[in-house]
């Protein structure tokens, strides 16, 4: 499937889509759009039925004030009932209510159309409450009064009007209506009414299936509006699983809502109907479209071909299935030296077949062996072949044979590209590579030669600088010795055997410390240590101060190193070394401030020992930071430091599996190395 075809695939299915995306939002808003319109005047029209409805029961009340015998038996509680009880009744099946009752003004019933009436004291309760003034007592000058409120999912509608005799409230009368009457119509249009009170329970229902208690009972989900093209809101209601289009008006003295809905599953269906026509349609468009266009693509298909051949710088031959050629373009009769004199395609004595075009050669051999057989179709890509020239001049070309149909006919194409600049440009880089490689054998011997001399070279250089690190190991407890047997001579003379003793202890240390240098130099040359042992920080830095007491004179010392602190697993002599370097560094690094301090700090953070020595002197520049653990990088005048000190220090650090790490301080000058070493986990 070629790309053209799956691009015209897709923007026809595209289209599709859009086209009936489209059709299907415009019939769905337009049909949204009536159906509002048809169910706002449906739903005032309804409007006026309920109050009508409500209205013609508006005067029943006054019926029964208008008995005789009302006062009767209001203000005589030996009076008999039974006349009056039976007018009630007449009057309550004449009207279709569901009962007319006579009240005393406490609410409590005295007569009722209903023998077997179900009254109880919240129906009195809620009639009373509405004839009551905002100071609380029953208001005897009020008209008809309506009462209504729900129990168990049913609405209780009353008409309720004072009987004052004496210009006092003597009794109520209070008829009930049978609100199932204003239904009556709905049903008849088959419309879905519901009407719920100002607590937005419901209590009537038009639907045959869905009632009031049912909708109470399950619940409804909130009511959804949408935005038309025309800017019309349209707002949509889920009950019992079913959507409906809502339209509600509220009736402000009875506090009640009245919602008239329309089912949308039928205006779904007409939305998808009117998709699907829309999706054939325009299908059937494009079809008829795509149809002529293939059409008029092909009347230009084999007019195009023959320019397109006829336009490359390739040789193309179009070959019928008889391996006859139908058609050879200019390029393939330079190519072969044919001329339309020698090639004739129409006319048998000068007709040329594929074979014709290669050489005898014996690697055509297979080649031409598939162009004779007609029972196969030949295929080949890029092979090299030997080409045949009419004026004599064999040349060198890689075939192409590809099935090809056209103009309603099927046949191949063959395709040639003479390759003879590119084999004698083949020919000369063979050449150029034998002599290269002549060359490059020469080159290198001579590398070997020089390569066994850089070795020797490195050797001495080595050899030097290990000297140079020996010399500046053993010259560190030498100065100290020095200084030791100085101040020995001293105390001698005075007589201070006791210090003297202590310096001979620290001598002795010292050379200890210098055999054992000695002793591990075939250590420090494998980079391994013999073995790590538990070592306290503060012991170790306490003789690296007595060792550069004359150092540090000058220079104010902080320690803050928590007592409770691990030990770290260390080399004691070679932690020694690396506090050696660094403090000596420091000292240095201060000789120029006014007030030299030095911070050493430990913390333990995770399972590490984290080590700052901190200084105010004067710093490195940043550029410098990258190459201070360089061995012979120093920023030290010639004859003050051979720039190993912080070198070794980094591979004792590595040695003992720890790090080290250096930078400026941000908060003052001077700057800050850190080591990082294991800690002592074992206690």
């Amino acid at each position: 499937m070629s790309n053209k075809f799956k691009i015209i695939v897709s923007v026809i299915l595209c289209s599709v889509v859009i086209t009936t995306f489209s059709v299907r939002e415009i019939c769905r808003d337009w049909l949204l759009d009536s159906n509002r319109e048809q169910a706002e005047n449906q739903l005032l029209t309804y409007v006026v039925d309920i109050r009508r409805v409500l209205a013609s029961y508006k005067y029943l009340p006054y019926l029964i004030t208008e008995q005789k015998s009302v006062i009767t038996v209001l203000t005589n509680s030996q009076a008999p009932t039974t006349l009056l009880q039976q007018t009630l009744t007449q009057f309550d099946k004449a009207a279709n209510t569901k009962g007319w009752y006579l009240l005393k003004p406490d609410g409590s019933l005295l007569v009722s159309s209903r023998h077997n009436t179900n009254w109880d004291t919240n129906k009195a309760l809620n009639i009373t409450t509405n004839l009551r003034n905002k100071y609380g007592e029953l208001d005897n000058d009020r008209g008809v009064l309506t009462s209504s409120y729900i129990s168990n999912g049913i609405a209780n509608y009353y008409l309720s009007l004072p009987i004052n005799h004496q210009g006092k409230l003597i009794g109520i009368a209070v008829i009930e209506v049978d609100l199932t009457a204003l239904s009556d119509p709905w049903l008849a249009e088959n419309d879905f009414i519901l009407i719920s009170n100002a607590k937005n329970k419901f209590f009537l229902s038009s639907h045959p299936e869905i009632s009031a208690t049912d909708i109470n009972r399950l619940g409804t989900a909130d009511i959804i509006t949408h935005e038309l093209s025309n800017n019309a809101n349209i707002y949509s209601w889920t009950i019992a699983n079913r959507d409906y289009q809502v339209q509600q008006v509220q009736l402000d003295d009875l506090r009640w809502h009245i919602y008239y809905l329309t089912p949308l599953n039928d205006l779904y269906r007409k939305v998808d109907v009117a998709g699907f026509i829309s999706a054939i349609l325009m299908s059937l468009l494009l079809s008829v479209l795509l149809y002529r266009y293939e059409r008029k693509q092909k009347l230009y298909s084999h007019a195009a071909l023959k320019q397109m051949i006829a336009g490359t710088n390739v040789g193309l031959v179009l070959l019928n299935n008889d391996r006859s050629i139908s058609y050879i373009n200019p390029t393939a009769m330079r190519y072969f030296g044919l001329s339309n004199d020698t090639f004739d395609k129409n006319d048998n004595n000068h007709k040329l077949y594929a074979s014709q075009l290669l050489t005898q050669h014996q690697d055509n051999n297979a080649v031409v062996s598939q162009l004779n057989d007609l029972l196969i179709t030949p295929t080949f890509t890029g092979i090299e072949v030997f080409a045949h020239n009419h004026h004599g001049d064999d040349f060198p070309a890689l075939l192409s044979i590809t099935p090809l149909a056209w103009s309603q006919r099927r046949g191949s194409l063959m395709t040639f590209v003479d390759i003879s600049k590119r084999k004698r440009a083949e020919r000369a880089l063979s050449q150029a590579n034998e002599q290269l490689e002549t060359r490059v054998q020469e080159t290198t011997a001579k590398l070997y030669a020089a390569q066994e001399e850089l070795l020797l070279s490195s050797k001495m250089a080595a050899l030097g600088r290990m000297s140079s690190a020996i010399n500046h190991e053993l010259n560190q407890p030498l100065t100290g010795i020095r200084t030791l047997l100085s101040s020995n001579l001293l105390f001698l003379e005075q007589g201070n055997t006791k210090v003297l003793r202590s310096n001979m202890a620290l001598i002795d240390k010292l050379v200890q410390r210098m055999l054992s240098m000695t002793a591990q130099l075939k250590v420090f040359a494998f980079n391994r240590p013999e073995r790590l042992i538990a070592t306290s920080i503060t012991d170790v830095l306490s003789e690296v101060f007595i060792l550069q007491q004359p150092q540090l004179t000058h220079i104010t010392i902080t320690l803050d190193i928590p007592d409770a602190l691990p030990q770290v697993l260390a080399e004691p002599h070679r932690l020694h070394q690396v506090f050696s370097n660094l403090i000596s560094n420091a000292a240095a690094a201060l000789q120029q401030t006014s007030q030299p301090t030095l911070l050493i700090s430990a913390r333990m953070i995770k399972d590490k020992i984290h080590i700052n020595v901190m200084d105010n002197g004067s710093g490195v520049d940043e550029a410098a930071l990258t190459h201070l653990f360089e061995p012979f990088y120093t920023s030290k005048k010639i004859g003050e430091g051979l720039g190993l000190g912080l070198a070794i220090t980094a591979n004792i650090m590595r040695d003992m599996q720890g790090e080290i790490f250096a930078h400026n301080n941000q908060q003052q000058t001077g700057m800050t190395f850190t080591l990082m070493l294991k800690a002592d986990t074992s206690n």
